[in-house]
């Protein structure tokens, strides 16, 4: 007897069932957002974590700084690899349809293949260049899993509603459950491991893959997947409509770039945070330091993505998108002031609670901003749909991985090239020594925070590390944030107005290639301006 009719005999909860129009179903509403929680854990962990693992404990006889360089060409290429083959796999979830729905079979493989890799990731080790060999076959077989799992999630999220109001709501979810997996682990992580890294990151990548394979269990056995039409089920992809689907979509084109800027500038405070506090705090204390850090980014996040459509009902997106950036210039600008005066020996390290303050109105900005793309980013399948007569969620919504990864890519090269020219890695080399004689020798955990903190008082050049991690936190964002602004600015035009009268186009069957978004532009500002003058 086949699953499904053991399923469909057995009433198992909502794994095989449907439901028709845009009013989703309440336990989905609530359980598909919030299945995110662990799926944002486990990407926080390898994303954030993952270098920091490598960077504390690959220790070993010589050739560090060779190992290391190797280590970041290697995550350099998967990552471009596995971002350029996310079309391709956002086709084949396009091209297949179970009886178990088109979206909850593949974030269910996805899930159970990659907990197992994340797991292993963290447990099995080697010595010496067999370090470097085994991190490339685990940092493979975890970027392929996480993206099935990624894309089926993402897409299912537009296919479950077109109505503006609903999709906000959802986003607005899944952006806050994303933020709650994503600060516990940030949160937690930096506290837990110094002086015992390498068992801990052990545990803790268990504990990770764990709640990341329960919580897709949840979605899958508890959440229904939209009905589809008999057309779209008998829908097939081929590569080349794949690659046409992309390329004649061009708002989304602009949405990637202006994506890939923001993540990149906003993952860099992070990546650069890291080192930063054990530098400026201490070994011992710099974990914690980040710990309060980083609850003030949850908190400024999760308060700003949750009152999203608060501000969606006050505002338009081009005036959150304006405020919330001028409140990202004066915030990292804040930062690097304060930091810099430490670093030139002007004042003490900086205040924690005043960096936690500064951190609040940074992140609560950087919040709002990236739900506004999120939404303009999903706006572009209704874009597509208006042009071509097809939706195309999996394809079209692959793209926001895509650059994630494309994104993750350079954020690695950035970080290389800053912590070897600020001689940081002089500096990790000699702590991840220490933490491996922890593990072989028995130390204990203060002695062992107590040596990694003699290399680190030990190092000649701290002022200038300092200010390298400094540059790196808010120099650079600030650029690629101002780069991201000016694009949306330019290039990108489905704005609320424009949005409506796509869906009242499609809802009416006017959808094709005879439609223009730049001659809908010119006519809906003419209409405005009419409106404006009879006013």
């Amino acid at each position: 007897m086949s699953l499904y009719k053991i399923a469909k005999e057995n009433n198992v909860m909502n794994l095989f069932k449907t439901f028709k129009g845009d009013k989703v179903p309440l336990l989905t509403k609530i359980v598909y957002p919030f299945t995110g929680i662990g799926r944002d854990a486990s990407y926080t962990l390898v994303a954030l974590f993952l270098m920091t693992y490598v960077q504390f404990t690959l220790g070993g006889e010589g050739g560090y700084e060779s190992k290391m360089a190797v280590i970041i060409a290697i995550m350099f290429i998967f990552r471009i690899w596995d971002g350029v083959n996310d079309p391709m796999i956002g086709m084949l979830i396009e091209n297949t349809h179970w009886k178990m729905g088109k979206y909850k079979p593949w974030i269910l493989i996805g899930a159970v293949t990659n907990s197992i890799v994340l797991a292993l990731m963290f447990s099995v080790r080697a010595t010496g260049w067999w370090f470097v060999a085994l991190f490339a076959v685990f940092y493979l077989l975890w970027e392929i899993t996480f993206t099935f799992n990624d894309i089926a999630y993402w897409s299912m999220l537009p296919s479950l509603s077109k109505e503006e109001k609903t999709r906000n709501q959802l986003t607005t979810m899944v952006a806050v459950a994303a933020s709650i997996g994503a600060f516990t682990v940030g949160g937690l992580v930096p506290m837990i491991f110094p002086g015992n890294a390498i068992a801990n990151f052990r545990w803790i990548g268990i504990v990770v893959a764990a709640v990341f394979l329960l919580c897709q269990l949840l979605l899958v056995f508890t959440c229904k997947e939209k009905e589809r039409t008999e057309v779209e089920r008998e829908e097939k992809i081929t590569l080349k409509e794949m690659f046409v689907v992309v390329w004649k979509n061009k708002q989304l084109w602009w949405m990637m770039i202006i994506i890939v800027l923001y993540y990149l500038g906003s993952a860099l405070l992070n990546a650069f945070g890291l080192n930063y506090f054990y530098f400026a705090y201490g070994y011992g204390e710099g974990g914690l330091k980040m710990f309060y850090f980083t609850v003030a980014y949850a908190l400024g996040t999760i308060v700003a993505q949750a009152t999203y459509p608060l501000f969606a009902k006050k505002m338009t997106r081009s005036q959150i998108l304006s405020a919330t950036f001028i409140t990202m210039m004066v915030g990292y600008a804040s930062i690097f002031v304060y930091g810099l005066l430490h670093a030139l020996g002007v004042t003490e390290a900086p205040n924690i609670w005043v960096m936690c303050v500064i951190g609040v109105l940074v992140f609560a900005a950087q919040g709002l901003f990236y739900m506004a793309l999120l939404v303009m980013a999903t706006n572009t399948i209704e874009y597509n749909e208006w042009k071509t007569g097809e939706r195309k969620e999996s394809i079209i919504f692959s793209a926001r991985p895509f650059a994630a990864k494309i994104s993750s890519s350079f954020q690695t090269l950035f970080v290389y090239v800053i912590l070897l020219a600020g001689g940081i890695y002089a500096i990790t080399n000699q702590i991840s020594q220490v933490e491996i004689d922890k593990e072989l020798q028995g130390l204990t955990q203060e002695q062992t925070v107590a040596l990694a903190q003699s290399a680190i008082d030990g190092a000649t050049n701290l002022p200038g590390v300092l200010i390298s991690l400094l540059v790196g936190m808010t120099v650079i964002p600030v650029i690629l944030f101002i780069a991201s602004y000016i694009l949306i600015r330019k290039k990108y035009k489905i704005d609320e107005k424009v949005y409506k009268k796509l869906c009242d186009d499609i809802d009416a069957g006017n959808v094709g290639m005879h439609n223009d978004l730049d001659a809908l532009v010119a006519t809906l500002e003419t209409q405005n301006k009419e409106e404006v003058k009879i006013v």
